[in-house]
């Protein structure tokens, strides 16, 4: 009877084992469609700014063509508009192409290519954005996923900052070791009971968050071999939220 128990459970075990494989790959690649949803929905508005302004722009010179200096005038802008739009088109494929391996990528640049996507909700949040780098700071790593991290941290902050006040300040600096970007936030802080669980699945204090956004976030700071750490406080005055993103230099450095 023992022995039959025993043979069931090794069976049993790694059926379970692969179970929970399969569910968890399931967590990160619903969690992976959220943020391409968030992604789009910033691309478009940056794509919008221009091809608005382009069709304005035709509409004027329609208006003007018997007039050669403000038709060319027109022209230029268009062409400017037109290089806008190109580079924010380059920027979206380059991050979000599937890279099969880990390369040099400026911090800088996936920063402020983050923030640029996000900036139309940080503006309409009220939120002050401070930077603390200088180009290029460059790192290996798999550039979208650490753009994705970068983003997901950017949009938890603006979510808990008091609208008109909140203040969010990203970093970039070289480490003997390792490269560092922070993002601090003048928020109210992380409570005690989600703090000392913070990077567990479906820990969530947002009515309509999955709770998998730091949880998929630590698991690509891991796949780096490095770290995501954080400190925070509710101490009146000085209330606020700091991640810290660890990362490998860069192969060139």
């Amino acid at each position: 009877m023992g022995l039959g128990i025993v043979n069931l459970m090794e069976n049993i075990v790694p059926s379970l084992e692969e179970r929970l494989d399969k569910a968890e790959k399931a967590l990160e690649r619903s969690e992976r469609m959220a943020v391409a949803s968030r992604y789009a929905s910033a691309i478009m508005h940056e794509v919008n700014n221009p091809l608005e302004a382009i069709t304005n722009l035709i509409y004027l010179t329609k208006l003007e063509r018997h007039d050669p200096q403000q038709v060319l005038d027109n022209m230029t802008v268009v062409e400017e508009q037109l290089k806008s739009l190109g580079k924010v088109t380059s920027k979206a494929l380059t991050f979000h192409r599937e890279q099969s391996e880990a390369k040099d990528h400026d911090l800088v640049e996936i920063a402020e290519t983050a923030l640029k996507l996000h900036s139309d909700r940080l503006s309409r949040h009220g939120i002050s954005v401070t930077r603390r780098y200088r180009g290029p700071a460059m790192a290996f790593v798999f550039g979208s996923e650490i753009l994705q991290v970068v983003s997901n941290l950017l949009l938890n902050a603006a979510e808990v900052l008091e609208r008109g006040q909140g203040r969010i300040c990203v970093s970039v600096k070289s480490c003997p070791n390792s490269m560092h970007m922070t993002i601090t936030d003048n928020g109210p802080g992380i409570p005690d009971r989600f703090a000392t669980r913070l990077f567990e699945p479906y820990l969530t204090s947002k009515v309509s968050g999955t709770g998998l956004g730091l949880w998929l976030s630590s698991r690509i700071i891991e796949k780096h071999r490095d770290t995501l750490r954080f400190r925070t406080s509710r101490r009146e005055g000085k209330t606020g939220t700091t991640f810290r993103i660890s990362l490998p230099l860069a192969t060139k450095a």
